[in-house]
This record gives C-alpha cells, sequence and structure tokens, in this order.
C-alpha cells in the first residue's frame, strides 16, 4: 500500500475529442489515483492513440504506482488491444510481480496478433508455476479455432478441463465446442454439447455454424432443428447462421420454413435477421421473394434499413430492369449513395440489360473507386461488344491511383484482346503478368492461350500451353479451341487424344464440344463421329443439344446435308435452333433448297420473331438461283441483311470499315487499292503486291 502522506499524480485528459495525458500534483487517496489511472488507460485503448499511451506508461513509471500488479496488467491490456505486441512483452518480462491474469492478458496478445506458438511457449512456461483458469483455457482455445490446427492442444484443454472441475463451467464449455466445430470435429463437438444436457444457445449455434464451415449445412439444419424441440430459443445469430446453411443448401421449401420462423418469431425488427433474410433468397436467385422481404419490411411499418451489403446482394439477383430502377431510387432517396459497394452492384445490373450508357454514367460519377469498379465497367464493355472501350480504360487505372491490377481485370483486358485480335496489347499483358505474379494463376495462363489463338498465334498459344505447371481441363480445353480457330484440326485431335491418355484430367462437355467444332471447321468426319461416339464410354459427360448441333454442323459442312437430316431424324430429344440453324446455314453454301425449306419450317415454328434463318434460308435459294424465291422471302419478311464491317488497329488507331461504304472521304483511293489487291490476289504468281502498301 501507498502511505497517504507520499505525493501522488492525478492523470487528467485535456481534450476529449483528441485526449492528451498530463501530470498535476495533488493530495489523492490511492484509490483515486488508481481509479483516474485506469480511466485513461481505457481511453488509449477506445482511441487507439499509442502516443498517449506512451506518455502515460512513463507517467505510471514516475508516480510509482507501476509496482501495482493491477496497474501492470492493465499497462498490459492496454497494449495488447492496441497491437503493441512488442511493448506488451517488454513490460510483461520486467514485471516484478505476475497473476493468472498477467499470463492470461499475454497469451491473449500473442493470440490478436496470430503468433500462436508464441502464446503456446508461454503457457508451457506458466504451467509449471501457476494452474491455469477457465479463461487462460479459453485464450487457448480460440487460438485453436482461429488458426484451424492443433487438434492435440484442444484435447488436451479438454482432458485438464475434465481433471481440475473446470468443464462446469459454461463459459469454457462453449469455447470447447466452438473449437472443435472450427477444426471440423463436428462428431465430438455434437457429442459434449449433447452430453452436457444440450447446451445453451451459444453452443448450440457454435456446432451449427461449425457444419456450415464444413460444408455440411444439412447437418447444420438438423442441428437447428433439434436445438428448438430441446427449448433453446434461437437468437439473432443463431437464426443469420442458420439462414447461411439454408443459402448452401439451395432448397426452396426450407428457405420459406426459415422465413416462416422470422414471420412467427420475435426477428420482425432485427435487421441483422431481416438483411441475412433478404441475402438468402437473393443468393439463391428467388428475387422475388428477396423483394417481398425488402419492400414488406423496408417499406412497411417497421420501417427497417437494409445493409448496403444486402442491396449490393439484392441488385446482384435482379432479372428485370423495373426492378433494378426501384432499387436504385431507393439507394438514391434513402442516402445509401455514394457508396462505392452499392454502386459497384448497380453497374454490373446495367451492364446485365445492356444499359452501358448508365453503367458509365454511374462509373464516372462515382467519389471513389476500387479494383472491383474498374473490373465491372471493363467486364461490361467486353460482354457489350465493345472490348476496344475496355482496354481504353486499361490505361486510364495507373491515372485513378491503383498501384496494380488484380488476376480479374487481367482476365477482362485478355478477353478484350482476344476480341479483337490485339497480339501487341496482349503481349504487354503478358509480360506485365510475369512481372506481377499473375501469371501463375491458371485462369490467366488459360485466358493467353485463347488470346494468342484467336490473334493467329498459334505458336505462342503453344509456347504458354507447354510452359505451364500445372493444367486444368480448362487449360486442355482452351488449347484444342485454339487449333480449331485456326483450321488445324488434326492437331486438335491429337490434344484432345492426348488429354485422355494422360488421365489426370478427365474431359468435360465443353471439351467435347470444342473437339467436334474443330473437326467440323476443318472437314473431319470420321475423326468427329469417332470422338462422338466415345462420349458413350466417358462417364459424367451426356450429349447435349450442343453437342448434336456440333455433329450437324460437321456433316453440313462437308456437303452431306442428306446424312444430316437423317442424323436429326435419329436424335434422342426434340431437336432446337441451333440443330436446324446449323443444317440450314449449310445448305445457304451448296443450295440444297429442299432441306432447307424443311429446316426453315422448323425454325418458324421454334423462332417466329427471328429474321436470321430468313436471311439464311434467302440465300440457299440465293446458291440455288432461285432469286424470286428470294425477293418473294426478303419482302414478305422485310429483311434488310446487317451490313458485314470489319476493324484493324494501326500504331493505336482504330479504322472501321463497312461493306459498301461510300461515305469516307478517301473512299475512291480505298476502292481502287481493294481492286488493284483483288487483281493480285487471284494472280498466284505475283510478286509485286507489296508495292501496293
Amino acid at each position: 500500500m501507498y502511505s497517504t502522506h507520499m505525493n501522488h499524480h492525478r492523470i487528467v485528459s485535456a481534450s476529449s475529442a483528441n485526449p492528451k495525458i498530463s501530470l498535476s500534483l495533488s493530495q489523492h487517496s490511492p484509490s483515486n489515483i488508481f481509479a483516474d489511472t485506469l480511466v485513461s488507460l481505457r481511453r488509449c485503448v477506445e482511441n487507439q492513440d499509442l502516443k498517449a499511451a506512451s506518455s502515460l506508461h512513463a507517467q505510471i513509471l514516475k508516480s510509482g504506482i507501476h509496482t501495482d500488479v493491477f496497474i501492470s496488467n492493465s499497462l498490459l491490456n492496454m497494449y495488447s488491444k492496441c497491437d503493441r505486441i512488442h511493448d506488451a512483452r517488454n513490460l510483461f518480462d520486467t514485471m516484478p510481480h505476475t497473476t493468472i491474469v498477467s499470463w492470461t492478458t499475454m497469451m491473449s496478445a500473442y493470440h490478436r496478433s496470430s503468433h500462436l506458438d508464441q502464446a503456446m511457449l508461454l503457457f508451457s512456461r506458466m504451467v509449471r508455476h501457476l494452474n491455469p483458469n477457465e479463461f487462460t483455457l479459453a485464450v487457448l482455445l480460440h487460438a485453436c479455432a482461429f488458426t484451424g490446427r492443433d487438434v492435440n492442444l484442444i484435447e488436451a484443454i479438454h482432458s485438464h478441463a475434465i481433471t481440475s472441475g473446470l468443464l462446469s463451467d459454461s463459459f469454457l464449455r462453449n469455447c470447447l465446442i466452438d473449437a472443435y466445430a472450427k477444426v471440423g470435429m463436428l462428431t465430438t463437438a455434437e457429442k459434449l454439447l449433447l452430453g452436457l444436457g444440450g447446451g445453451d444457445v451459444v453452443s448450440w449455434t457454435s456446432v451449427v455454424f461449425g457444419c456450415v464451415r464444413s460444408g455440411d449445412a444439412e447437418r447444420g439444419v438438423a442441428l437447428f432443428c433439434r436445438m428448438q424441440e430441446d427449448g433453446v430459443v434461437p437468437n439473432d445469430i443463431a437464426m443469420v447462421t442458420v439462414m447461411q446453411a439454408c443459402s448452401e443448401i439451395g432448397n426452396y421449401g426450407i428457405m420459406q420454413w426459415i422465413h416462416g420462423l422470422v414471420l412467427k418469431g420475435n426477428w420482425r425488427m432485427s435487421g441483422l435477421v431481416l438483411n441475412s433474410l433478404i441475402e438468402m433468397y437473393a443468393t439463391n436467385v428467388y428475387f422475388n421473394e428477396a423483394m417481398s422481404v425488402f419492400r414488406c419490411f423496408c417499406f412497411g411499418s417497421e420501417g427497417l434499413r437494409p445493409s448496403r451489403e444486402t442491396m449490393a446482394n439484392l441488385l446482384l439477383g435482379c432479372g428485370r430492369l423495373k426492378l433494378g430502377e426501384e432499387i436504385h431510387g431507393y439507394l438514391i432517396k434513402h442516402g445509401f449513395l455514394p457508396c462505392t459497394v452499392a454502386e459497384n452492384s448497380l453497374m454490373n445490373m446495367y451492364a446485365a440489360h445492356r444499359f452501358v450508357h448508365s453503367s458509365l454514367l454511374i462509373f464516372r460519377t462515382m467519389a471513389e473507386r476500387d479494383i472491383v469498379s474498374w473490373n465491372t465497367i471493363m467486364k461490361c464493355f467486353v460482354r457489350n461488344a465493345q472490348a476496344v472501350d475496355a482496354l481504353r480504360l486499361l490505361h486510364e487505372i495507373h491515372g485513378e491511383g491503383l498501384r496494380e491490377i488484380d488476376f480479374v481485370t487481367m482476365l477482362t483486358s485478355l478477353e478484350a484482346c482476344s476480341e479483337l485480335a490485339r497480339i501487341r496489347e496482349g503481349r504487354v499483358l503478358h509480360g506485365y503478368s510475369m512481372k506481377t505474379g499473375l501469371l501463375g494463376d491458371i485462369f490467366v495462363q488459360n485466358a493467353l492461350i485463347d488470346m494468342y489463338a484467336k490473334s493467329g498465334r498459334l505458336d505462342l498459344a503453344e509456347g504458354v500451353f507447354e510452359g505451364m505447371h500445372q493444367r486444368d481441363v480448362g487449360s486442355w480445353n482452351s488449347m484444342i479451341t485454339a487449333y480449331g480457330v485456326n483450321g488445324d484440326g488434326a492437331s486438335a485431335v491429337k490434344v484432345f487424344k492426348e488429354l485422355k491418355r494422360e488421365g489426370s484430367k478427365k474431359p468435360n462437355a465443353i471439351t467435347f464440344t470444342n473437339a467436334l467444332s474443330a473437326c467440323a471447321h476443318a472437314g473431319l468426319v470420321e475423326e468427329g463421329f469417332a470422338i462422338f461416339q466415345s462420349m458413350e464410354k466417358q462417364r459424367g459427360v451426356g450429349r447435349s443439344m450442343e453437342h448434336y448441333a456440333c455433329m450437324v454442323d460437321l456433316l453440313g459442312r462437308a456437303g452431306r446435308v442428306s446424312e444430316a437430316m437423317a442424323f436429326i431424324e435419329k436424335m434422342p430429344m426434340r431437336s432446337g435452333s441451333d440443330i436446324w440453324g446449323a443444317l440450314l446455314s449449310a445448305c445457304a453454301v451448296i443450295g440444297n433448297v429442299a432441306v432447307a425449306e424443311r429446316a426453315g419450317e422448323e425454325l418458324a415454328a421454334l423462332e417466329p420473331c427471328s429474321s436470321i434463318w430468313r436471311v439464311a434460308l434467302a440465300n440457299a435459294y440465293a446458291a440455288a438461283g432461285k432469286w424470286e424465291k428470294v425477293a418473294e422471302l426478303r419482302g414478305a419478311g422485310r429483311l434488310r441483311k446487317e451490313r458485314g464491317w470489319s476493324s484493324v488497329n494501326v500504331e493505336g488507331f482504330e479504322f472501321d470499315f463497312f461493306a459498301g461504304d461510300t461515305r469516307h472521304p478517301e473512299r475512291e483511293m480505298i476502292y481502287d487499292v481493294v481492286g488493284r489487291l483483288e487483281i493480285h490476289m487471284r494472280d498466284d504468281g505475283t510478286s509485286d503486291l507489296i508495292l501496293l502498301t
């Protein structure tokens, strides 16, 4: 104890907004100085004010009260919660007296800073002198649960809790159940829970969450039901946890059941529960139900405010533009904007409905943009045939202050390069991916293969493929497609056979589609049939409409339309528009009017409003010289064939050329050059074509 005759220092705060610690001499009882010190320590933690914390520590040393173990433990706690782990350890090592609280606080500091090994070493030292209490063991259990390892340590703590009689403490028991659940030992956690008479809502929720985390959502829902049967009333956290389980299962009936519990219980006014309910429906694309909850609880008498994350999820599941605009209006009216997460979702929603201008307007007016914002608008451009604009945005990213792009930006940029056959930008991206480590991502490597292939550089595509340390089935699919789009069907078939022979990865439905398409473009009919027949032996891969369409295309491109017609008639499923479209396209080339008319009849029933098949049928009539039929069809359908166009990039400038374009100011020179090119191209032996450039 301290003498009441000695001078004491009183610790006061100079400013509540930014507290500064200072000393003033006064005569006070020890209880006052301790109380003032504890208040100041607490304030340092609340404000995370490290400068004030260091100043306060110095004043405590000067005042002499640091020898009191309670003050020392409070200082230790302050450094721990301010993430000053080294200062905490230095203080701990110099404390003249330590208690179980001192050791537990220091172990908690190591746990907070993810230094589990140091916490374990400290624990092994402590048990030589002191017996751990329930709080010490709880800290270790939290650390084990956080890292998801050291199952043996959890079992050792469990054993110690039994022998020491600490297992009767509900706090420690819940921590033990939680630790078992989080490391995936669900059976042990469940046995401990049920063996203790059922436990409380905290222990039940821990096991349910453990089930969800381990991918056994059905078991989690079953435990939740048993909890209710045992008379344990779920709290908000339990309801949110079981909703996560329901969302993982994706069963509409189970979602309706949990929705009913919300309506019957006392959760109508719980924003946490209602936000989770909306997210559960939205994540599983039950958008009408999500909107119903949203309208009822946010526009109804309850007037609850959804979270920004909930609004973002609601927008992601929005399938109708009108509803998306309704949500957009709600966000504006209720002050959710500006909000980067919500604005990113708004951009994505408008892009899904092809309202590119609306997405771009949101992007340009955002107060703050993150990398997701850039990725979203770039994907919007690529998905809506505006790949040039996507690449222009790529050049703006560094000006925004973002140091590095992520793998999503890389994938989107490579997709844009693929669409435009931009080999120059593609190679720059390849180099950037090597520099930043993004090349290690298998999806980036697959995208590079696709980009090089569509740019006509099979050699570079092969180089990426051969240099891959690991390949997934997508890598093989990309290489098969690479050969297919470049007309090398034989190499595509070779890669397909190599994949099957290697055996580490199994072909999927896309693999067969790509291989069949490659055979169709190369005229490899026999090889295509062999691949199609091999699907019968491939477990887990069934023949889809797309595979049958590839076979019809294969026969049609080979001029064997009668065989293609017979193939269609033997199909085990009703043929769709892809099937008849492929057949009609083949007829348009060779002029088989009879088969073309049959295909046209089928397409008229399947797609009565489409003009695409009418154009193809008109082309078939034209190929057969039946011009009166062409005029009749185009007149009846008011067909207007879209003009073909090409695009070329020269030294960073984009030039577009349309068929029959007469608006260009240098049109006479252009058509003169094109005409001379055509003459020279017909002359196989020409050697002066280069002079035309």
